[in-house]
């Protein structure tokens, strides 16, 4: 039996129902294709909260964004990069995204008085404005960084979109492969590296080469990395707005002293993203306010002094595919 508090909801449900399919209102939503739509996507909010990671890209837009140039947005999500940019004064700027939030940011546009932004439904990789652009705006980052097709999706922006001479920011990229050991709470060992009562798994270890390569990687988050046994040394950069295809290392030896001695549980990706020398900001898990997931690559625990040298090889062949990636302890 239906709750008779509920039964004016219904009957304006039932309403509702009724008007939207009337021939005239069915005619009048066609012809309002052009009006924003509040969609309910689930926004990838870490970024904003992000302090550090808000301010590095505001003062860059402040620097590099110009009155009167064209700018594009690319995977735009929330919207703020090109918000911030239609405070510069461009003459054309496009926030471009594939996914449902950009009628998120279009609704969010409008009740901010922004409405000199033209919002592009389209994969940046088939996003094709009528003129060049001469700063491109992006975070095309994965969790494993590279995941996303970080660079053949901006180095196909920076050959067929970009002006001579323009900018994209952010360019330059530190990867780092770090050694950590993970707070207590937050360990997974292996299956085979577990003491549980009555039950032997090592056995289990002579199939790791058979396993899918899925089971040796984690996302964790900042807060789960007790401590770095190195002091952080890039293991490579790169510029995306000077980096050829194909030149990016495929095969990695890392030799690093150890200065705070502990338990290596796997290999933590962090990245450093640059707009200049200067500007720059970081997924290193120890900064205020860091949240963003980090990629581990899980190792079998070893222990180490201090002062002696950790030596690691990583296999690289597809950047963009985390499971062609191989690395061991040498």
């Amino acid at each position: 039996m239906a709750n008779l508090r509920d039964l004016p909801r219904q009957a304006w449900g039932d309403l509702q129902s009724r008007l939207f399919h009337l021939p005239l209102v069915g005619t009048l939503r066609n012809l309002l294709v052009e009006g924003p739509e509040l969609s309910s996507p689930v926004p990838r909010d870490t970024g904003l909260v992000d302090a550090e990671r808000v301010a590095a890209y505001q003062r860059a837009i402040e620097r590099y964004v110009k009155p009167g140039q064209v700018v594009a947005d690319v995977g735009t999500g929330s919207g703020l990069r090109a918000f911030l940019a239609a405070r510069r004064g461009p003459s054309k700027l496009y926030a471009v995204d594939r996914s449902r939030n950009l009628d998120t940011a279009r609704w969010v546009a409008r009740r901010n008085g922004l409405s000199d932004i033209e919002f592009v439904r389209a994969d940046s990789s088939r996003f094709q404005p009528a003129e060049k652009v001469d700063v491109l705006l992006h975070e095309q980052v994965g969790d494993a960084l590279f995941d996303t097709g970080l660079v053949p999706k901006l180095l196909g922006l920076r050959d067929r979109v970009l002006a001579r001479g323009g900018r994209i920011l952010p360019n330059r990229f530190e990867v780092f492969f770090e050694p950590v050991q993970l707070r207590e709470e937050a360990r997974l060992p292996f299956i085979w590296n577990q003491r549980l009562p009555d039950v032997d798994f090592t056995c289990l270890q002579v199939l790791r080469d058979t396993m899918n390569p899925a089971y040796f990687t984690r996302f964790i988050r900042p807060q789960d990395v007790e401590r770095r046994l190195c002091d952080a040394e890039p293991a490579f950069a790169l510029d995306l707005e000077t980096l050829r295809a194909g030149s990016l290392p495929t095969r990695l030896r890392l030799e690093r002293p150890v200065v705070r001695e502990g338990r290596v549980d796997g290999l933590c990706l962090f990245y450093r993203a640059g707009f200049d020398s200067e500007l720059s900001f970081d997924t290193f898990p120890n900064r205020p306010r860091a949240c963003t997931p980090v990629l581990l690559l899980r190792v079998d625990p070893r222990d180490f002094a201090r002062y002696e040298t950790i030596r690691l090889e990583l296999s690289l062949p597809e950047l963009s595919d985390v499971t062609t990636w191989r690395w061991s302890f040498v």
